[in-house]
């Protein structure tokens, strides 16, 4: 394979990890990719199946929260990619933006409305 990327409409949601030279990437395509800095290279991916357009990762680097278009917001564990968390969707209310406190101890998430 030459190349590998999100393929499909827009692309919103970037986080960096705080400790690793890796960025995390989620689309409207519906994909969660992890990308490795150093080699300019995609290291893995996960379809989630649900457009997006934020993205965050705790400041341990422990947790990936995603804000689905739909108003879903779902946690992961970020080595597996298993759900952690997945809070309810308000239909038409897109999740556009979400921030961890330093500590880790509050998740703030802010919607289109």
């Amino acid at each position: 394979m030459l190349m590998k990327g999100h393929f499909n409409s827009e692309l919103w949601g970037l986080a960096c990890h705080p400790t690793k030279a890796e960025a995390y990437t989620y689309g409207r395509d519906g994909m969660l990719a992890v990308w490795d800095l150093k080699t300019k290279r995609q290291k893995v991916y996960s379809l989630i199946g649900q457009a997006g357009d934020a993205l965050a990762i705790s400041n341990n680097g422990k947790f990936l929260a995603i804000g689905l278009d739909n108003g879903t917001l779902v946690v992961l564990d970020s080595t597996t990619f298993r759900p952690v968390s997945k809070k309810g969707g308000r239909p038409g209310k897109a999740i556009q933006v979400i921030k961890f406190s330093p500590d880790d101890s509050i998740m703030a998430v802010g919607g289109h409305d």
